[in-house]
């Protein structure tokens, strides 16, 4: 029984562990990431091309806050903020990237079809929008002169190939999405402040959708030749 129970509890240890590495690396890189790293993925250039719906976003106001604020404050909106947008991305079937800042990168993967997946994301966003409305009236923090500090959010979807991998340093890399498709999101993301909305889509991603958009006109981004059809939700 002794010689049992040694070679029992090698085998919880390893499986401890193994289970530690999955859920560090899924809290750091997202969970589809983690899983391709733990199978051997740690090579610099090493992933797939994939078609995905990109999600960029970021908190508005985010460096109004940061000033009127003290650090424990703007701490606590930020995560309430993250745990938000995370919650909807995910449970709408979304791989959440990267945090940079008050922004977030997050990726719904093109499995069954593109219309799929451009709907997927859009629920996440009216879900997203939605939950950051109950959490305005929850959260409550030190205010400034100019009253309440609100989370709106920015979010920007948009459908293309992008490269999902490893970049970097050799000693130093980073498993994220690459591409294109992904500056042109990153560029319709500043027009969420000038249109005023807090949701635009790219006509590659409204065209999946049968009603609830309007046009918004043709858009000349920074950095990119062709200008872009961008679309909001109807009313």
């Amino acid at each position: 029984m002794t010689r049992l129970f040694k070679l029992f509890a090698l085998h919880v240890q390893r499986h401890c562990e193994l289970k530690i590495s999955e859920n560090a690396l899924g809290a750091y890189l997202g969970y589809g990431a983690a899983t391709r790293v733990l199978e051997g993925a740690i090579k610099r250039g090493a992933g797939d091309s994939i078609r995905a719906v990109i999600w960029v976003s970021d908190l508005r106001n985010f460096t109004k806050m940061s000033d009127a604020l003290a650090p424990a404050d703007t701490l606590l909106l930020l995560n309430a903020y993250f745990e938000t947008m995370v919650s909807a991305v995910a449970v709408h079937g979304g791989e959440i990237l990267k945090f940079i800042g008050d922004g977030m990168l997050a990726v719904f993967p093109v499995t069954v079809g593109v219309a799929e997946a451009s709907r997927a994301a859009v629920s996440a966003a009216r879900e997203a929008i939605a939950r950051l409305e109950v959490s305005n009236r929850t959260i409550r923090v030190a205010s400034d002169a100019e009253g309440r500090h609100l989370l709106r959010a920015g979010i920007v979807l948009h459908e293309g190939e992008v490269f999902f991998g490893n970049i970097g340093a050799p000693d130093r890399l980073d498993f994220t999405v690459i591409g294109a498709a992904v500056n042109e999101a990153c560029r319709v993301e500043a027009l969420t402040k000038t249109i005023g909305r807090d949701l635009l889509m790219t006509e590659a991603v409204a065209r999946h959708l049968s009603h609830d958009v309007e046009h918004l006109g043709e858009h000349q981004l920074r950095g990119v030749s062709a200008r872009m059809s961008v679309y909001g939700l109807a009313g």
